[in-house]
């Protein structure tokens, strides 16, 4: 029997699914495998415990693995890739070819059947990826502030945390953020906070969890959570808009760029930082339509492990309505 995997491996965490072409049939998740994040070789062994829960939960082997794809956070570079590469062929003991998280995102948001498309991924980070059906690619962001990035979850948090720091020490704004962010840290004050954050004893999945907390106080008024969200939202529309008029510039007759909005942001409980997008967006260029999808990123790895095409779509269709093959 032939089986297929799909990984997707990022900074909060890795799913790894397993099909056989028609539908899925086992899932396992691990922790983070951002090699960047957490090295190479925590990278490695996230991605191998992932995979052997899904082989497992699935009553399947390595040796029946005809097919997989890995789109992993922090392959950014041919080097990333090759070191990925080598790193995992021991713990997988099966073929696979490594591409960028961003990849398999986009294909699994795509709905529209035309030739062109944008996936904006704002989950931890942030990643920019406009795609030809020509396989003309060009890639935006996904390494960092000081090479043009802002706009994931991690940059959220750290504007936050300026802001407040600013707040509490009377040099900036006033902002509720200097009542919530120590009361989510569990620390008494901004100088208990200083200390922990300096000798690194909260952690970026702890600091992560803030960012829900910036939407929540943007909703009950706090202009300089509004403001942030306002300059991310911004700041990825400008992307999105750049990457797509790259496309409009290799197709001129394509028609309109699709739109994929993927990651945890996007899903924020007010509504500026998407509307700061859209407005930064159709700046740019209006030949554009949007969408958010919540079809996850493992799915376009499986898609694209069975060959992608129609098969492809088939068994995004069936992941997305299980009880329809009943």
């Amino acid at each position: 029997m032939m089986r297929y995997v799909g990984v997707d491996g990022g900074a909060t965490s890795t799913v790894a699914l397993v099909s056989d072409g028609h539908s899925v049939l086992g899932r396992g998740t691990a922790g983070p495998s951002n090699h960047q994040v957490v090295g190479m070789a925590a990278a490695a062994e996230a991605v191998g415990a992932a995979v052997a829960a899904a082989l497992a939960s699935a009553a399947a082997g390595p040796d029946e693995v005809s097919g997989a794809v890995l789109g992993m956070a922090g392959a950014d570079f041919p080097e990333d890739v090759a070191g990925l590469t080598a790193a995992l062929a021991g713990p997988l003991g099966f073929s696979f070819q490594v591409v960028n998280d961003a990849e398999i995102a986009l294909t699994a948001g795509r709905t529209g059947p035309g030739p062109m498309a944008v996936l904006v991924l704002a989950g931890t980070g942030t990643n920019v990826l406009a795609r030809h059906e020509d396989g003309w690619t060009f890639h935006i962001g996904g390494l960092g502030y000081p090479l043009g990035d802002l706009g994931g979850g991690a940059d959220l948090v750290k504007m936050a945390l300026h802001q407040a720091f600013r707040a509490d020490e009377g040099r900036g704004p006033a902002t509720s953020l200097v009542h919530v962010i120590p009361a989510a840290l569990g620390v008494k004050d901004f100088a208990q906070l200083a200390a922990a954050l300096y000798f690194g004893k909260i952690d970026e999945w702890t600091l992560g969890l803030l960012a829900p907390l910036i939407f929540r106080e943007a909703g009950q008024g706090d202009r300089v959570c509004q403001d942030l969200l306002v300059t991310m939202g911004t700041r990825l529309g400008e992307s999105a808009g750049a990457a797509a008029a790259r496309l409009l510039a290799h197709d001129p007759e394509g028609g309109s760029v699709e739109v994929v909005l993927a990651g945890s942001l996007w899903f924020g409980a007010h509504p500026l930082l998407r509307d700061a997008f859209h407005l930064a967006l159709h700046r740019t260029t209006v030949r554009v339509w949007s969408h958010v999808t919540d079809v996850e990123p493992a799915v376009g790895a499986l898609m694209a492990a069975v060959g992608g095409g129609a098969r492809g779509d088939r068994l995004r269709d069936a992941f997305l309505a299980p009880d329809a093959e009943a």
